[in-house]
């Protein structure tokens, strides 16, 4: 049979009936050809060799009675099919052997053009004159798949003309090893590029760049993010990066884009260009400045930009006008007043509570208080108080009770409300239709010390109403409460919605509503939406009701602003950036730009980004370099939003991503304690930071004092003495109002150059020394508790999960402004969580370095028992010492303090211990309530009974017990600590 016939007809041998019985290696009983390989049968089944997977050959196998086809696979298998006659098995093996090597020959002929092709297109890139992008070997790598199982054949240079078997040696390692092999070659180009442009990276800036610097400058791959840690000089990249670009002749400078956020930093930034590259064609722009010039260039005339723009209490005072204009309407009026009574803060049900301290975090977070301004311990009071404040009913919010019920071991009684006028007390009790309280009351003590209330009320004839959580579920509160005092006699004198805003206005309700509509603006314009998409976003929120009416009031301010500028013909920032997108997008404004350099990239919004993208897709062949840092992310309630620094290529495409690890800042004490607290937050980019002063000693110190002023003079003392020379030093606190008298501040140290910033204010700065204020618990401390509305939070990046996250970075930004030394100042009764932290945890601080009057031993650190959040304190009454919860009023829970010392007590078994080892103070401990067992005379000698003993009271305990003398009582406490058991 021939070649030819043979790849004509399928079949080319069938072994004979015996063979198949008796030949070895029959496991197949017949032979054909296909165009690609061999098949081999049995039956049914099939086993499909491959042309080129044939490596040494079809071999012949002789046999007694029948011969073999040995087929040796490129990958050491071998194949085998016998029962081969005699007489037929020479020619079989001629004829396979034949077919093989001319599909061979025709296939790698078929290659011989795309391994030319393949060539040619890479052949640049081993000129070791360009950076290969990975776009370009994507799109290769995907043009050129199949060769890459085409040459996979050991012997695959005698099937192929010399010039194409010595192109495929070049591209062999492209395509076996893909990005591997360009990596290889990517970075002898860099090593090339550094050592080439040696005395340009020298001298560009006054000190010569880093290595890594360099690296950063000459890595050209389509989207390039830098993380420069504070410190590490980005600055510096962005002006090697422009001058390398043009040295290098990789782009013209009228090719290239700078973009800076602040006006001052872009101005900064041109400056230096100019000074040290003598360059004035290339383009630094703010991205607000960018968005004005593409307008101009569509539009044929330069925007005007709204004073509003550039001034946030213009802005401010124009949407108070507007709230007044629109109060001439009676139906935003009456939305007005509805917002005010119901929806000024978020309502949550305690019962979907676990723990008191989750509880009360909702409480000061939301500053949950009354129209009249005070701070209540529920929403549902807050909301008693709104109605008797609408109704004009004068009440007094906790005040005592006529009858004093204080002693030793009771407070005085307060009930929820009086109404002086009429001698009323109003309690509302959390609890419902089952008389079940929230989960983190203890519901047998709250409904004794309700029965309590109650029976004091009959047994002094005073008028109770009550009221109970579960009216608040099912919408009738302030109803069942109107009913109660109007038949108790309360005359209602409902406030008119004039008067009543009026009153709002002089409380500042009116103006803070303001600011938060303000805010709004901004936000909303920068989102893209329109007010029927707010109101649908708003819906899928879990408070949507008070969402809706902040919507509704939002509405006709922000279509009177957007008329405004209408009318005056003018732009905001929001305009720029917005409308630039739309001219961009829509190709009416064409992006000469191949080359941008983005600065602080960590403060990126998305439509900023969008803009960014908008300009890329305009050049192929464009090249993003952005500089920045994701821990010092710290503009969110901008629009900021960390995660397109944190997921770069998610949102650009391929990057090269360099890191400046080496500070010129700071010294390594500073950099331990500042990094290790950053990275607490594990979805920040890992990064170590390299100081280039290296210290011994600890350079970070906690002064704990109750006073900003006694901890700020201890710390500038301290730097006043170690230093010879002036030097500088940077106050800082988290907020404005924490400022001190400067100007007293430098009379009284003369050496030291002082100023004060918040800590938002001083990125980018730098100072000898950092004392840093007012860290402390709080929505006024650091970190801050205070809660962003829910409205603005919708027109926000999305927040993140881990607590503080954006104010763990804005404390990094503040330690990393130091170059010698920080000094943290707070309060160890109300320390901060950041203070726990580096106490807790043992950051390496000096935590001992004051002493004296003022100064506190410790932070606070014995854990409230009953919220479980706060931390008890020391606090003094008519009473005597004790500790109470840092978080009082919310929290009352107290614990007595050492008689004798003013130490905490702890308790071992039946007793309390003092903690102080310098005292030895024991109290026994009642077993029936927990109460102290005090020392009592009777008619039969000394006794010990429990002081919560109230004679002619139903609530009493009237456990005694045999005198113990105090001595035995300490050897026993002592021998119940070593053992461990009750005595």
């Amino acid at each position: 049979m021939s070649l030819n016939t043979s790849l004509k007809t399928s079949f080319l041998y069938r072994i004979s009936r015996l063979a198949a019985l008796f030949a070895s290696h029959a496991n197949h009983d017949q032979l054909s050809l296909a165009e690609d390989g061999i098949i081999l049968h049995k039956g049914e089944i099939q086993l499909r060799i491959a042309h080129l997977a044939i490596g040494s050959g079809i071999v012949l196998e002789p046999g007694y009675f029948w011969d073999v086809l040995a087929f040796h696979l490129e990958y050491s298998e071998t194949v085998r099919m016998g029962g081969i006659a005699k007489k037929r098995s020479k020619r079989l093996q001629t004829d396979l052997q034949q077919a093989n090597r001319q599909y061979l020959h025709d296939f790698y002929q078929r290659l011989v053009p795309e391994i030319e092709s393949a060539y040619q297109q890479a052949r640049p890139w081993f000129s070791g004159d360009r950076y290969i992008c990975r776009i370009a070997v994507r799109q290769w790598l995907k043009t050129h798949r199949d060769l890459v199982k085409g040459i996979q054949r050991k012997n695959i240079q005698r099937f192929l003309p010399a010039d194409t078997a010595h192109a495929l040696q070049f591209i062999r390692p492209l395509l076996n090893h893909g990005y591997d092999a360009v990596e290889r070659l990517n970075e002898t180009y860099i090593e090339r590029q550094i050592e080439a442009f040696k005395s340009f990276f020298d001298d560009v800036e006054s000190n010569p760049l880093t290595t890594h610097q360099r690296r950063a400058c000459v890595i050209d791959e389509q989207h390039n993010l830098v993380l420069a840690g504070a410190g590490t000089g980005k600055t510096s990249t962005m002006i090697g990066r422009a001058g390398y670009l043009i040295n290098a002749r990789l782009a013209r400078p009228e090719q290239i884009l700078m973009l800076a956020f602040a006006r001052k930093a872009a101005e900064e930034m041109e400056q230096r260009i100019q000074a040290k590259l003598r360059i004035d064609t290339l383009t630094v722009k703010t991205f607000h400045s960018l968005g004005k010039h593409i307008i101009a260039q569509v539009e044929g005339v330069a925007p005007t930009i709204d004073k509003m723009a550039e001034d946030e209490h213009l802005r401010t005072r124009f949407v108070d006008e507007q709230i007044q204009r629109l109060l001439q309407d009676d139906q935003y009026k009456s939305r007005l007043v509805t917002y005010f009574l119901h929806f000024s803060h978020p309502y949550r049900s305690a019962f979907k509570f676990k723990s008191l301290g989750e509880y009360n975090r909702y409480i000061l977070e939301n500053d949950i208080r009354t129209l009249q301004g005070e701070l209540v311990k529920s929403y549902e009071e807050c909301e008693i108080a709104n109605f008797l404040y609408r109704q004009r009913i004068a009440y007094r919010y906790e005040a005592n009770y006529q009858i004093n019920t204080s002693g030793p071991d009771y407070r005085v009684y307060q009930p929820d409300f009086y109404l002086p006028d009429y001698g009323i007390y109003i309690e509302h009790f959390a609890v419902d239709e089952h008389q079940q309280t929230p989960p983190f009351i203890d519901r047998q003590s709250y409904l004794e010390a309700m029965a309590w209330k109650r029976a004091l009320h009959r047994k002094h004839r005073t008028t109770l109403i009550e009221t109970y959580s579960y009216q608040k579920q099912q919408g009738v509160l302030t109803q069942s409460l109107e009913l109660q005092l109007k038949q108790a006699g309360v005359v209602f004198d409902p406030l008119p919605n004039n008067e009543l805003l009026q009153q709002l206005r002089q409380f500042g309700h009116i103006s803070q509503l303001g600011q938060l509509l303000a805010q709004m603006l901004a936000l909303f314009k920068a989102a893209y939406l329109n007010i029927k998409s707010l109101v649908a976003l708003t819906q899928q929120h879990e408070d949507h009701e008070r969402m809706h009416a902040a919507a509704f009031l939002f509405e006709p301010i922000y279509e009177a602003y957007q008329q405004c500028l209408l009318d005056t013909d003018t732009i905001d920032f929001e305009d720029m950036i917005g409308r630039a997108i739309d001219y961009v997008e829509a190709g009416r404004f064409r992006s000469p730009y191949t080359h941008i350099l983005v600065d602080e990239f960590q403060d990126i919004s998305a439509s900023r980004a969008r803009l960014i993208k908008a300009l890329l897709t305009h050049n192929p062949n464009h090249s993003l370099f952005c500089v920045g840092d994701d821990w010092q992310s710290i503009y969110r309630f901008t629009g900021s939003d960390v995660t397109i620094t944190q997921e770069f290529e998610e949102h650009f495409g391929d990057t090269a991503l360099s890191i400046l690890n080496q500070t010129f800042r700071f010294n390594n004490q500073i950099g331990a304690v500042a990094s290790r607290f950053v990275m607490q937050n594990p979805t920040q980019i890992a990064k170590r930071i390299e100081s280039h002063t290296v210290i011994a000693q600890a350079a970070v110190s906690l002064i704990r004092t109750r006073l900003d002023p006694v901890g700020l003079n201890a710390a500038l003392s301290a730097i006043n003495a170690k230093t010879a020379v002036q030097a500088s030093v940077l106050i800082l606190a988290r907020f404005n109002f924490r400022k001190p008298d400067l100007s007293s501040l430098k009379r009284q140290y003369p050496k030291l150059a002082i100023q004060f910033m918040t800590v938002h204010a001083s990125k980018g700065k730098e100072a000898d020394y950092v004392i840093v204020l007012g860290l402390e618990k709080g929505k006024n401390g650091f970190p801050s508790e205070k809660k962003t509305h829910p409205l603005v939070e919708l027109l926000l990046p999305k927040a993140e999960a881990f607590d503080h996250a954006e104010e763990r970075r804005l404390f990094y930004v503040a330690m990393t402004r130091a170059r010698h030394h920080v000094y943290l100042i707070g309060d160890a009764d109300k320390a901060s969580d950041f203070i726990r932290e580096l106490v807790d945890q043992r950051y390496e601080i000096r935590i001992d370095e004051f002493t004296g009057e003022g100064f506190q031993e410790k932070v606070a650190d014995i854990s409230c028992r009953e919220c479980e959040t706060g931390y008890l304190v020391p606090k003094d009454s008519r009473h005597g010492s004790f500790f109470g919860c840092n978080q009082y009023p919310l929290c009352t829970h107290t614990e007595p303090a050492c008689p004798e010392c003013g130490g905490g007590l702890r308790q071992e078994g039946r007793f309390r211990i003092c903690e102080n080892r310098r005292c030895d103070h024991v109290e026994p401990v009642c077993p029936e309530c927990g109460g102290k067992l005090s020392l009592r005379k009777g008619p039969y000698g000394q006794f010990w009974g429990c002081s919560h003993f109230r004679k002619n009271s139903e609530f009493s305990c009237n456990h005694t017990e045999q005198f113990i003398d105090l001595k035995d009582a300490k050897l026993l406490a002592s021998e119940e600590k070593r053992v461990g058991t009750p005595a």
